[in-house]
């Protein structure tokens, strides 16, 4: 293999510590937060990035939004020397703070795609040694977290944001009898393929808008936000070492 199918890079290219994000312009802003860091490869929804911080060797890959690309871009960076991914992004809150993080530490499994991987009866849950890093360096930092479970779809509008387009609220009260705090479209996946792949992951994201009552984060928060988040991650992982 001269390089992945998608991610278009060469085995050996991809750091044991990587950052995964849906946005690709996400991707340009962790660059810039690198020591040397710099774009080693640009497909479709997918840029990977590499750098170092602290002297540690980071990769930073985008995989769109949804669980299918997600599940592509976590096969590969496995394939090419992956050894830990954090899930570094937004979700929408149920009742939180804007610009809060949220560490999850279970994912419901509304997604269509980790059943490939795993069957339901197996839990979505994160590894717990890289996910109490993020919280220590989420204290450290004196930003607010929340760790609970989050849930994760497949379908925006029907499922998260039918407020967006007039059809109501999702079920609120069946999401909060659970303890759910958070949904996003990628963390049960994330952590289902991990575990099949065995690999360490967690989920550490930006609450940006809340489903009920539904508002929207302001943009200079938002991008606040996401610095203080990357240099969370950042600081989190520099601390772990595969077991």
């Amino acid at each position: 293999m001269s390089r992945s199918l998608y991610l278009h890079c060469p085995p050996g290219s991809i750091a044991e510590r990587v950052l995964m994000t849906g946005d690709p312009a996400r991707i340009e802003r962790i660059a810039g937060m690198m020591e040397g860091g710099q774009i080693i490869a640009r497909n479709r929804e997918f840029l990977v990035a590499n750098g170092t911080v602290q002297g540690v060797p980071f990769t930073a890959i985008s995989c769109g939004i949804g669980a299918p690309s997600a599940a592509i871009a976590i096969e590969e960076a496995a394939q090419l020397g992956a050894k830990a991914i954090v899930r570094v992004g937004t979700m929408m809150g149920i009742g939180l703070p804007m610009g809060m993080f949220v560490l999850s530490t279970g994912a419901a499994r509304f997604e269509g795609t980790s059943p490939a991987y795993l069957g339901m009866p197996f839990p979505a849950v994160p590894d717990w040694t890289l996910s109490q890093h993020l919280l220590e360096s989420a204290r450290v930092s004196n930003h607010a977290a929340r760790a609970g479970m989050t849930a994760t779809y497949d379908a925006f509008y029907p499922s998260m944001a039918p407020a967006l387009v007039g059809r109501g609220l999702p079920d609120i009260d069946l999401l909060q009898s659970a303890g759910v705090v958070a949904l996003d479209m990628e963390t049960s996946l994330l952590y289902i393929l991990s575990a099949r792949l065995r690999l360490a992951s967690a989920s550490l994201c930006l609450i940006t808008n809340n489903a009920d009552p539904f508002e929207i984060i302001d943009a200079a928060e938002r991008d606040a936000g996401e610095v203080a988040l990357i240099q969370t991650v950042f600081d989190g992982m520099a601390h772990w070492s595969p077991s």
